[in-house]
């Protein structure tokens, strides 16, 4: 007979101690001091000097703040259009078509596609003197866009960045989704006499619902806290016609106010938590899920 191992209580938390102490050191420590720093008058030339809440006062009375909120909350657009094609795209390459295997690898491309050389190639295309997507508007006869320099035109370039650069990552994971839904209850509803439409509504979408909810919840953070697309595709527009995080740049490394922009970011981060908790209540209402 076996002999029964036995183990001390600590245990687990010992094979925890080696990720517990780097989460501790580059996420709870650094969040401790960009919450001090927010309350200080700081540069990295001199000694933080204690100043209340005169940072979070300059920062409710900023306009600027407020249009990149607005901006954020623009950019929260994309989450919905990403979950519909992402979803039609898994629906397509579950099929089973001949082509699947290489649409798939098609799709999924832009995923393993570095951020920057992206937005960089999408910055030729909306180049507006010679770009690709201004010639074919002059070519229909249409009026140019633009792309790079008048809002919302700007946002938009960034957001089609963002939905071109994600679609195939999430289109992944509802295929996952939709594979793990048995074909058994597919097939019992069709059998009842329910069409393709009956069978998606009762069937396929409420199995796949906590996958929509997890999907909603984190492109909906990463839209909220976007700098790499702004920062290069629109990199020279105003910062009126950008977002949070790059108004957290601009004004910490362009104007040295660090302190501020330890408070821009401790409001951004409060914003997201408070986001996402009620996202995140939402789905788990049963009023949210498909009947």
């Amino acid at each position: 007979m076996p002999r029964r191992l036995d183990h001390h209580p600590l245990t687990p938390f010992a094979f925890l101690a080696p990720a517990l102490a780097i989460l501790g050191v580059f996420w709870l420590l650094a969040l401790a001091q960009v919450f001090y720093y927010s309350f200080t008058n700081y540069t990295p030339f001199q000694t933080p000097e204690f100043k209340g809440f005169e940072n979070y006062e300059r920062l409710l009375s900023s306009r600027a703040f407020w249009v990149c909120l607005g901006n954020a909350a623009a950019y929260l657009l994309v989450t919905p259009v990403l979950i519909v094609l992402s979803m039609q795209a898994a629906f397509v390459v579950r099929a089973r078509l001949r082509c699947a295997p290489g649409l798939r690898v098609l799709l999924f491309l832009p995923v393993v596609t570095p951020t920057i050389v992206a937005a960089v190639a999408w910055r030729v295309l909306y180049n507006e003197d010679a770009g690709l997507l201004n010639s074919t508007l002059a070519a229909l006869g249409l009026p140019e866009i633009r792309w790079l320099t008048e809002r919302p035109w700007t946002l938009v370039s960034a957001m089609l960045v963002t939905l071109w650069k994600g679609f195939g990552f999430y289109m992944m994971v509802f295929l996952a989704a939709l594979i793990a839904v048995p074909r058994e209850l597919e097939e019992a509803a069709s059998l009842d006499g329910a069409g393709r439409l009956g069978v998606l509504r009762h069937v396929v979408l409420p199995s796949i619902w906590p996958v929509i909810a997890l999907v909603s919840i984190i492109s909906s953070i990463a839209a909220l806290k976007v700098f790499d697309e702004l920062f290069v595709t629109i990199r020279g527009a105003p910062i009126e016609h950008q977002t949070v995080v790059p108004l957290v740049y601009q004004t910490a490394f362009e104007r040295g106010e660090y302190g501020l922009a330890c408070a821009i970011g401790i409001t951004l981060f409060a914003v997201i938590l408070g986001f996402s908790l009620l996202n995140l209540r939402l789905s788990r209402s049963d009023a949210g899920a498909p009947r």
